[in-house]
């Protein structure tokens, strides 16, 4: 698996904005796009491409990337699925909690839904058949229940991708972070309890979520770089 170098946001705002049309660097160091002062964003689409940029590469010293900042082109279309995979995969961590409770509600229903087919119309009425073997308010609920089963393995599919990248993580201040965003836990309050500005939290974040992203949808970013 690749990995990243933890890249401060003033190295970001230096390899990054600095060579970025949008930013008027050296005279305002105001972005149009975001329309603040760069040194109040907390993210941003292009540096999230740049890190992805630096992860297709071997390692070299920040410096050397910084002084081809310059050389740095802002092509909207390509980085747009780099971006979408990194949101699914920031969006799914988020839901963590939720589609673990979405999980076991989906095999209540599909359990007390057979059994009240069951004692309702039989053993054979539990089991997916094709139109028109039995009454419209039996196949109605068999293609209920199948369509509650693709939903129950495309949430458990998601759970286990999650849980296999996590083991990937090495460093424990991105570990307990991802582990607490899958808790459910505000960033304000992790960023207290791991005892980091609010800065210092959003960079150590941004480079687990993009570790997460790799071991996730290697693939994908693979061929998005």
């Amino acid at each position: 698996m690749t990995t990243t170098t933890l890249i401060s946001k003033d190295m970001l705002m230096e390899a990054v904005c600095e060579g970025c049309p949008a930013t008027c660097w050296g005279k305002r160091t105001h972005c149009q796009v975001h329309d603040q002062h760069i040194g109040k964003i907390e993210s941003c689409p292009e540096w999230d491409r740049y890190l992805l940029q630096q992860q297709a590469k071997p390692a070299r010293p920040i410096q050397k990337e910084a002084s081809k900042q310059r050389e740095v082109r802002f092509d909207l279309h390509e980085l747009a699925p780099a971006l979408s995979v990194l949101q699914k995969t920031e969006e799914e961590i988020r839901d963590y909690s939720y589609m673990q409770i979405e999980i076991v509600r989906i095999q209540r229903y599909l359990r007390e839904a057979g059994e009240g087919m069951v004692s309702q119309y039989g053993l054979d009425s539990a089991m997916p058949k094709g139109q028109g073997t039995h009454s419209d308010k039996t196949h109605a609920e068999v293609v209920r229940r199948e369509r509650k089963q693709k939903r129950l393995q495309n949430l458990q599919d998601k759970i286990e991708r999650i849980n296999r990248a996590v083991e990937t993580i090495r460093s424990e201040q991105e570990r307990l972070i991802v582990e607490a965003l899958l808790d459910g836990e505000k960033n304000n309050l992790i960023a207290k309890a791991i005892g980091v500005s609010r800065q210092r939290y959003y960079e150590i974040k941004r480079s687990a979520v993009l570790k997460m992203a790799w071991a996730m949808y290697g693939d994908e970013m693979q061929q998005t770089g």
